[in-house]
């Protein structure tokens, strides 16, 4: 094997590696959101207090905003007292 060949393998492993690193960033992740708040949103009830929803999101606010859409509270998302965690 000659010496270019070798370098052009090397640096296309080194690029591999690079993009896998890369990638779990993008990736989707499965979320537990538990809903803390009992109360009344828009006219909607949230769920009973330590509720727990499992969504596939990216990060933790497009989890939210699934579990939230989940349960009849699209428009109230960003007001719920909740925790998230990755499952």
């Amino acid at each position: 094997m000659k010496r270019s060949q070798l370098q052009a393998i090397i640096r296309e492993e080194i690029q591999n590696a690079l993009n896998e690193a890369a990638a779990p960033s993008r990736a989707f992740k499965n979320w537990k959101v538990t809903f803390n708040d009992n109360g009344t949103y828009g006219g909607v009830k949230t769920p009973k207090k330590g509720h727990v929803e499992t969504v596939k999101a990216r990060n933790t606010a497009e989890a939210i905003r699934k579990a939230a859409t989940k349960v009849g509270l699209k428009d109230w998302w960003h007001s719920i007292n909740i925790d998230v965690k990755l499952a």
